[in-house]
C-alpha cells in the first residue's frame, strides 16, 4: 500500500466534503506552531461547521474517511515511520469492519457469526500489537493531539463497542455520567457519523438489549472483556506512561487502565425474560 504525506495533498482535487475536512484536519495538525496554521485551521473550522463535525482530527477522519484502500494519508515524513502509521490506520479499519459485521449479525440474529467475528477482532488487534514497532508509534503518536478545544483522535471514540454493549447487555456498565458524555461526544461530532445516529438512539432507549440466547450473550461479554484486555496490554506496551493516573492517553483520557477496566461488563449472566 502507498502512503501519501498529507502535506502534499491538493485540496482542490478533492470533491468529497468529508475527505476534504479530514485532509484539512490533518494538515492543520501538521502545521501546529507554524506560520500556516491559522489559515489551515480557519478552513478546517468552516469545513467542520458545514458537516457538523468536530473541528479537529478525529478517529473518523483517520480510519473511515482516510482512503485506505487506495493509499493512506499520513502525517509522518519519514518513509519507514509513515509505513507504520499507515499500518496503524488500516489495522483499525479492519477491526472496525469486523465490528460492523458483528453489529449486523446481532441485529439479524446470526448468533454464530456474532461470536466468530468478535473472536476475529481480538486476533486482528493482537496482530497489530505484534506488527507495530513501539519506536515508530512513539514517533507518530504526538500527532494525535486535539485542536480547537477538542480531544485528539482515539479508538475510545469508536461507536461500535458501545453499540454492541448496548445491544447485548443494555449498557449495564455505562453510568449516567458516561451516557451523558457519550451523547455530548456525538453532538460534538467526535464519533463516526455513519454510526452516531444508531448509538444515540440506543443510549436514549430504556432497554436497548435485544433477545438472544443466554450462552451467546455470555460469550459476547467474555469476548468484549478479552478485547479490552488486549487493548490494555497494547497500552502497556506502546504508551506505558498512560497507565499512570493523571497521564493522558490518546484522546486526552487520563488513567487509561482504570478507564478500560471500568468498561469490563459487570453482569456475569443476563437471562431473557
Amino acid at each position: 500500500m502507498s502512503e501519501f504525506n498529507v502535506r502534499d495533498i491538493d485540496l482542490t482535487k478533492i470533491s468529497d466534503q468529508c475527505e476534504s475536512k479530514a485532509v484539512l484536519a490533518m494538515q492543520a495538525t501538521a502545521l501546529i506552531g507554524s506560520e500556516g496554521f491559522d489559515n489551515a485551521n480557519n478552513n478546517l473550522v468552516e469545513a467542520a461547521r458545514i458537516l457538523g463535525a468536530a473541528a479537529t482530527m478525529t478517529y473518523e477522519d483517520l480510519i473511515f474517511v482516510n482512503p485506505l484502500d487506495t493509499g493512506a494519508y499520513v502525517l509522518s515524513e519519514d518513509p519507514e515511520i509513515a509505513e507504520q502509521e499507515a499500518l496503524f490506520y488500516t489495522s483499525h479499519k479492519a477491526i472496525e469492519d469486523i465490528l460492523a459485521e458483528t453489529i449486523d449479525a446481532i441485529t439479524t440474529s446470526n448468533y454464530e457469526l456474532v461470536t466468530e467475528s468478535l473472536k476475529s477482532v481480538c486476533i486482528e488487534f493482537g496482530g497489530l500489537h505484534n506488527k507495530l514497532d513501539p519506536k515508530a508509534f512513539a514517533a507518530f503518536r504526538p500527532y494525535f493531539i486535539g485542536i480547537n478545544d477538542f480531544p485528539g483522535p482515539s479508538g475510545l471514540y469508536t461507536a461500535a463497542i458501545p453499540i454492541i454493549d448496548l445491544l447485548t447487555h443494555g449498557g449495564s456498565n455505562i453510568s449516567d455520567d458516561e451516557r451523558a458524555k457519550l451523547l455530548e461526544g456525538i453532538d460534538e461530532g467526535l464519533y463516526p457519523s455513519h454510526q452516531s445516529k444508531l448509538l444515540r438512539s440506543l443510549l436514549l432507549e430504556d432497554n436497548p438489549q435485544v433477545d438472544m440466547p443466554d450462552d451467546v450473550r455470555e460469550s459476547v461479554k467474555s469476548l468484549l472483556d478479552r478485547f479490552r484486555k488486549v487493548h490494555t496490554n497494547s497500552v502497556r506496551k506502546f504508551v506505558p506512561e498512560a497507565l499512570d493516573a493523571g497521564e493522558a492517553g490518546s484522546g486526552g483520557v487520563t488513567d487509561v487502565a482504570g478507564y478500560l477496566a471500568s468498561k469490563m461488563l459487570k453482569i456475569e449472566r443476563i437471562k431473557n425474560d
